[in-house]
């Protein structure tokens, strides 16, 4: 249906009444939040991270698992489809508290006491990661431009499944600052290593095209250090309001859900990185405040409800019927080694050379696997960029989303026993 007018709205508004859009919704959402409760349960009493049931209920009641089932009808099963991909803004808001937890986390002190530290740990994992998937792509046959593209999102470390597993076990300790540190740098080099990137994948499958610093640098830089600006004069003012608001809890979750959200709005709008703008903002609270705020009470309280959306909606957007060709699953194998080999072997060579403590070297790596979030989110923009070349654009997508799935389950196992081997487990 084309909207050419407001009739055609109200035509789709009444289609959505009569066919009881809002009952189908509330129906999803007490289904699976059921399901989740009952994962959780049985993931309790396994001993192991949450988010391993939260992303296979989400596999459970993907959209490809559900067109198989033979008890629903055709329209049933399209109706299905619909909601859960409308679904889509709350992946967007999800991720953006994440990036605000992450943020918030973040300690000023501590990031110019361990300045190299940091910064070698983060270069060489991700330029590690970029290369190996980058090299090994070529090597299987692939063409640059889908090789640099896919080294470029394979850079990308998602924080929420490593964060969850943090707070399930609230852990304390020197690989737990690091790590959370490193996770927050990381998320905003990927963006930056992909911006300089795609263009130039573009150029090599484009002749008519021409590199422009104006295009592939400037542009991109002035995003990134905007989304920096913005988040941290919102997070400024947001953390002063606050103040004044300190012993009402009500209005501070309100509060706190409107900047987050707001701010979210307000970089979507501009044209930058809701991420690294709320990623901004909790540094601000963090660093600014000079007085006891109490969020950590509020996240903790609005944490657990966003993650196990978040993960469930994550695990449906799996497609199986475009997984199953031999030469998918070849790259999805590779893919998924060259960049656990670069994660891991990069993040421990990185912190061997800045000598850090002996459990940041060993296990530090183990916490960067999961790639949900900002890996998903570039792999959309180069299906929506590439218009050309709608197919390779799709495939990476599909890479993506298929390997998400072994990442954060690895991921989160990962990050569960770097805790216990590290001692720094609470519970």
């Amino acid at each position: 249906m084309e909207f050419k007018s407001i009739d055609n709205l109200h035509e789709l508004s009444r289609l959505f009444m009569l066919e009881h859009l809002s009952d189908k919704i509330i129906y999803i959402v007490g289904i699976l939040f059921i399901a989740a409760f009952i994962a959780h349960v049985i993931t309790k009493k396994l001993k192991i991270p949450s988010v391993v049931g939260d992303i296979l209920v989400g596999i459970l009641f993907s959209i490809g698992f559900i067109k198989k089932a033979p008890f629903l009808s055709a329209e049933h099963k399209e109706w299905y489809s619909y909601l859960i991909h409308s679904f889509d803004y709350v992946i967007i808001l999800a991720v953006s508290f994440i990036s605000f937890i992450i943020g918030s986390e973040l300690n000023l002190k501590i990031l110019k006491k361990l300045e190299l530290e940091f910064a070698l740990i983060v270069l060489i994992e991700s330029l590690a990661t970029f290369a190996l998937v980058t090299t090994s792509m070529l090597i299987i046959g692939k063409p640059l431009f889908f090789s640099l593209l896919l080294g470029a999102i394979a850079t990308a470390t998602a924080p929420a499944a490593t964060v969850l597993v943090l707070k399930e076990y609230k852990a304390r300790g020197e690989l737990t600052s690091t790590l959370l540190i490193v996770l927050a740098l990381d998320e905003a080099l990927a963006i930056i290593i992909f911006s300089f990137v795609k263009p130039i994948a573009l150029i090599s499958v484009s002749p008519v095209l021409h590199y422009s610093i104006f295009n592939s640098f400037l542009i991109p830089l002035v995003k990134i250090v905007g989304g920096i600006i913005l988040g941290l004069n919102i997070g400024y003012f947001s953390q002063k309001l606050m103040g004044v608001y300190s012993e009402e809890k009500s209005k501070k979750i309100l509060l706190l859900l409107a900047t987050v959200f707001g701010a979210s709005d307000v970089a979507i709008f501009l044209g930058i990185s809701p991420l690294i703008t709320n990623l901004s903002i909790g540094f601000a609270f963090r660093n600014f405040s000079k007085k006891y705020l109490g969020i950590s009470e509020i996240i903790d309280t609005l944490s657990l409800p966003l993650h196990t959306v978040f993960f469930i909606l994550a695990g449906t957007q799996i497609e199986f019927h475009n997984i199953t060709s031999k030469s998918f699953l070849l790259v999805a194998l590779v893919y998924t080694l060259a960049r656990m080999l670069g994660k891991v072997g990069g993040a421990s060579l990185g912190a061997f050379l800045s000598k850090a403590p002996t459990n940041v070297t060993r296990y530090i790596g183990l916490g960067l696997l999961p790639q949900i979030g900002v890996s998903i989110d570039l792999a959309y923009n180069v299906q929506h960029q590439f218009v050309h070349f709608s197919d390779v654009g799709q495939f990476i997508l599909n890479i993506i989303l298929f390997t998400t799935i072994i990442t954060e389950i690895l991921g989160a196992i990962g990050t569960e026993y770097a805790l216990s081997k590290s001692g720094e487990m609470r519970t």
